[in-house]
């Protein structure tokens, strides 16, 4: 009985671990934090702003039967590797002043930051691959100017 007992707190512990792990990649972000992990050195947040009661992302997993959840979760897992690069959630239910600034008007909203400036709001398709190239190439282009006007400063 007591090894049984002990083996399921240890499976149970495992399941835990896991399970924070895989959110790990997706950063919920509030009040409290948005502005200061946005302004980050050297690094890209691609942020989704979103409500709980949003019909639109409903409808989107009816037509999809993919939960938009899971697939910001499996795009947060897909760019886990790339250095610099960062997944954010904003609950605007919970985080209104937030969304205000960032001028979120409608659920959802992709939002591309760099160094706390915003670059681009991402209007594509919503699949992994495409979220993923959206971010990389506006990354790319946001290092490079970035680059360029430190150069200017010499």
């Amino acid at each position: 009985m007591k090894t049984q007992l002990a083996a399921s707190l240890v499976l149970m512990s495992l399941l835990l671990l896991l399970t924070i792990h895989t959110r790990a990649e997706v950063i919920t972000l509030t009040a409290d934090t948005f502005s200061d992990k946005l302004k980050e050195k050297d690094t890209v947040w691609f942020v989704k702003f979103c409500v709980p009661w949003c019909k639109h992302c409903d409808e989107y997993n009816l037509i999809f039967s993919k939960k938009l959840g899971s697939l910001w979760e499996d795009f947060g897992k897909a760019v886990e590797s790339e250095d610099e690069i960062e997944v954010g959630e904003v609950d605007c239910s919970m985080s209104k002043p937030v969304c205000s600034k960032v001028d979120i008007h409608s659920y959802p909203t992709f939002k591309l930051f760099f160094e706390g400036e915003e670059v681009a709001k991402y209007q594509g398709p919503r699949d992994v691959e495409s979220l993923k190239t959206f971010v990389l190439d506006q990354a790319e282009e946001a290092a490079r100017k970035a680059h360029l006007g430190s150069d200017k400063e010499f």
